[in-house]
């Protein structure tokens, strides 16, 4: 982790985002966050108490980030998306100590945590997946009623829900989501306390028919939305902005270049500032020579090639710069030239990409 990058995260907009979310779903419909990969890169250490207070538990993707929600002293629903089949029997055995619901998407799946049970002396709690037309991980939909009565049988264990993941919620064309949901209507029990969920971030946003009884939201509880096609179905304020400081400033002649490659020729006598982040910490060298910051709220353009732990800035036009003065890298305001969203477009990538990998290599603080 290096000090002098800080993330700042906003809990005034994760509240906000949250309030906005629940107003689509409904009183009756339970909201958990995802929040793999350490909050998408927004930092689980610090946005942990305003998601354990608003929300209502938390999905991860692997067996250690549960382990560590229970480690917080975090007693509520934990849903794990990869399950610890092959792992070792002490974290196998853990996740069912520890109350932890995992996902069964085979039969091998069910006997490995049907023996982790018989082991610890609990009763496993799992959720079944269904693959659905996502054509990843789940069990295949022409299997699952099967699987279902087979876990029905075996007394270690206790199906508490099932659920699918969608492909293209966030895509203007809806035949695809469509299908799927029809699918995954016709395999759900009819009877039972089960818990149902299937929406994620955008099919929480934009498709009402599919919240069941929980929604999976991801990137929007963060502010940022999962496409340009629900971008104006409700409103986020992104949470994250990335600050560091210019630690050189030097001046450079009409006609002299800059950086690996030499990608930069500057047509002025020009100022130049360094600023100490790179692609090592997450910032993509496909924003060189593209991206902006923002010194003194001014933009100040990337110039030449983004390397492992530091850039160049043209600081020309930004009056009385000097070493020390704050960069906005990365800035809350979705309007912003170097926005999330901004940045994932100048990037050819998604949001996702671009604050996961982020949020690795600096320090993260809660604010307001």
């Amino acid at each position: 982790m290096k000090n002098y990058l800080t993330a700042s995260i906003s809990a005034s907009a994760v509240r906000h985002n949250i309030a906005a979310l629940r107003s689509l779903i409904g009183e009756g419909v339970k909201l958990c966050p995802v929040v793999k990969d350490d909050c998408f890169g927004h930092g689980m250490d610090v946005l942990y108490p305003v998601l354990a207070e608003l929300t209502d538990g938390f999905a991860v993707a692997a067996p250690l980030e549960a382990l560590e929600l229970r480690q917080k002293g975090y007693h509520g629903f934990i849903l794990c998306f990869l399950s610890a089949y092959f792992d070792d029997f002490k974290i196998q055995d853990e996740l069912v100590w520890q109350e932890i619901t995992q996902t069964v998407m085979s039969q091998s799946a069910m006997t490995s945590i049907q023996e982790a049970a018989r082991r610890v002396g609990k009763v496993a709690k799992v959720h079944l997946k269904v693959d659905t037309g996502m054509g990843r991980l789940g069990v295949p939909a022409n299997q699952a009623a099967t699987l279902i009565e087979t876990i029905q049988k075996i007394p270690e264990v206790e199906l508490t829900g099932i659920y699918t993941h969608f492909a293209t919620a966030d895509e203007k064309d809806r035949a695809a989501t469509f299908r799927q949901l029809e699918l995954f209507n016709s395999i759900v029990p009819a009877a039972g306390n089960i818990t149902v969920h299937a929406a994620n971030s955008a099919a929480t946003i934009d498709w009402p028919e599919t919240h069941f009884d929980m929604v999976r939201v991801g990137i929007a509880m963060y502010g940022c939305h999962p496409s340009d096609q629900i971008r104006n179905r409700v409103d986020l304020k992104p949470c994250m902005s990335v600050k560091a400081k210019l630690i050189a400033v030097k001046h450079m002649r009409q006609g002299s270049k800059t950086g690996y490659g030499l990608a930069h020729e500057f047509e002025r006598d020009s100022r130049v500032g360094v600023v100490p982040i790179g692609y090592g910490d997450g910032y993509f060298r496909s924003l060189s020579n593209k991206a902006v910051v923002r010194i003194n709220g001014m933009e100040a353009a990337v110039c030449g090639r983004v390397s492992m732990d530091q850039m160049t800035v043209d600081v020309t036009d930004i009056p009385d710069i000097q070493v020390g003065a704050e960069v906005e890298v990365i800035s809350s305001d979705p309007a912003a030239p170097n926005g999330v969203e901004n940045l994932a477009r100048l990037a050819d990538t998604i949001p996702y990409e671009i604050t996961c990998h982020l949020g690795h290599n600096m320090r993260h603080v809660l604010v307001d």
